[in-house]
């Protein structure tokens, strides 16, 4: 039989255990965050783009739980890695119904020095104010992409870079999205990976996705409990093939519904495109 004193050592040393991965998740690990480089393989990838860095951020969620300051931080590591392109993939804010000047206008200040030799690009999310969040970022000099594209020039050669509006909260329109592209590689930035299901009947080469915040808390020898997602984890985190298309889910570096990330680290991303042989 297992002795009174065994029991109760048994016990406090669980609850060091729960109070230690408590105080971790909450207060450590939000702020520790992960720098993943990602090569990229694109078909028919135009000489001059070989090797362009596209460094990605998302779901910043600025609010009480994810201050100012660190969102300054996170900035100047994607700064500090010299990208070619930076992208944006949504959720600026937690709660859009604050007034601007609480989250919005600061997040987009800081957003704006952000900066990338051929230019910083950005989708919507879920919890972004469609007028209010594309006025705040645009004026802040970057290009929020709405159901439409651009063709990013190096020369006579080119690329296409796209954006979808919000699977849930928008009224995201792929056909008019892609209208006028042809056959040169085409990257799509969607706040929401469940879009890929549209998304891999298309030629696009390249989706750039968030929202799921790698379901923020991942338990070992359980996996993921939450995931925001029709497909449950599946799309949680990572490389993900689909068809002819490969998809790329960011973990995001804020939170959202409850302040805390347990084995979800907070990350940015470094993309480096290359030829598909």
């Amino acid at each position: 039989m297992i002795s009174r004193r065994m029991f109760m050592r048994s016990v406090f040393g669980a609850g060091i255990g729960v109070l230690f991965a408590g105080s971790y998740g909450r207060f450590f690990e939000p702020r520790w965050v992960e720098l993943n480089h990602i090569p990229i393989k694109i078909k028919d990838l135009p000489h001059r783009f070989e090797g362009i860095t596209i460094a990605q951020l998302s779901d910043i969620h600025h609010c009480k739980y994810v201050p100012r300051e660190f969102v300054r931080r996170c900035v100047r590591k994607v700064n500090a890695l010299s990208p070619d392109i930076i992208v944006l993939t949504g959720d600026y804010v937690y709660d859009p119904s604050y007034r601007a000047s609480t989250f919005l206008l600061p997040v987009a200040d800081e957003l704006a020095e952000l900066k990338a030799k051929e230019g910083v690009f950005a989708v919507l999310g879920n919890h972004d104010n469609k007028d209010r969040t594309f006025s705040a970022l645009s004026e802040s000099g970057i290009h929020v992409l709405i159901d439409e594209h651009v063709a990013l020039y190096r020369g006579k050669e080119y690329i296409f870079i796209a954006g979808v509006d919000d699977l849930w909260r928008g009224k995201m329109n792929l056909e008019r999205t892609l209208k006028g592209t042809d056959d040169k590689p085409k990257i799509l930035l969607a706040h929401n990976p469940d879009a890929i299901e549209m998304i891999k009947a298309t030629d696009v080469d390249f989706v750039m996705a968030g929202h799921t915040h790698g379901g923020q808390v991942s338990l070992p020898l359980y996996g993921t409990p939450v995931v925001y997602s029709k497909f449950g984890a599946r799309y949680a985190a990572g490389l993900f093939r689909e068809g002819k298309t490969w998809m790329y889910v960011n973990k995001g570096i804020g939170i959202s519904s409850f302040p805390v990330r347990f084995c979800a680290r907070p990350e940015i991303t470094l993309f480096t495109l290359t030829v598909k042989l």
